[in-house]
C-alpha cells in the first residue's frame, strides 16, 4: 500500500504505491514505549521520530533505528509533515503491536503522492508562537501564521 523514497519535503517520506481511498488505514506507527516525562527532559535532536500516544505514553523509534535497513517492522515514521496534511494520526489496536498510532488518508490519495500529517506540535493552535517544537516546526508554523494574516 506504501513505500518509502527521498522526498522532497525532507529526508524519506512515505508515499502511495497505489490510488488509496479516503478513510483508510495506511501505515502504522510502533517503537519502543518512553513516558512524556522521559522524551520531555531530552534534546529536541533525540526525539525526531517519536510519537504521543496518549497522555501517558510516548512511541519512540530511536535514531540508530530510523533506517530501513535497521528497522522496517512500521513505516508511520518516515511520514513527513505538512499544515496541509492528506492524513492524519489516528489510534489502533494492533494484533500484534498492541494499542500503537495508525495512519488514515483523510482524502482520495493519488498513486505516487507523498503521505503527509499534520505533527500537531502546537495542538492545532496555528499562530501560537510558544508551541513546544523543534526549530524547523515553529519556522514553518510561522509562515503558515503570515501567510494567513496572523
Amino acid at each position: 500500500m506504501v513505500y518509502v523514497k527521498k522526498s522532497p519535503i525532507a529526508g524519506d517520506g512515505l508515499f502511495a504505491k497505489r490510488n488509496l481511498p479516503d478513510d483508510t488505514v495506511v501505515s502504522f506507527y510502533n517503537g519502543i514505549r518512553l513516558t512524556h516525562q522521559q522524551v520531555d527532559s531530552r534534546d529536541w535532536s533525540l526525539n525526531d521520530y517519536t510519537i504521543s500516544l496518549d497522555s501517558e505514553t510516548v512511541i519512540d523509534v530511536p535514531s540508530s533505528f530510523s533506517k530501513l535497513a535497521s528497522y522496517c517492522a512500521s513505516l508511520g515514521h518516515k511520514a513527513n509533515h505538512s499544515f496541509d496534511a492528506g492524513c492524519e494520526y489516528d489510534l489502533f489496536d494492533h494484533p500484534r503491536f498492541g494499542m500503537i498510532k495508525s495512519i488514515r488518508t483523510m482524502r482520495k490519495i493519488d498513486c505516487d503522492e507523498e503521505l503527509t500529517v499534520e505533527y500537531g506540535y502546537d495542538q492545532h493552535g496555528l499562530g501560537r508562537n510558544d508551541a513546544d517544537a523543534p526549530p524547523w516546526y515553529k519556522s514553518q508554523l510561522q509562515n503558515v501564521a503570515a501567510a494567513a494574516g496572523k
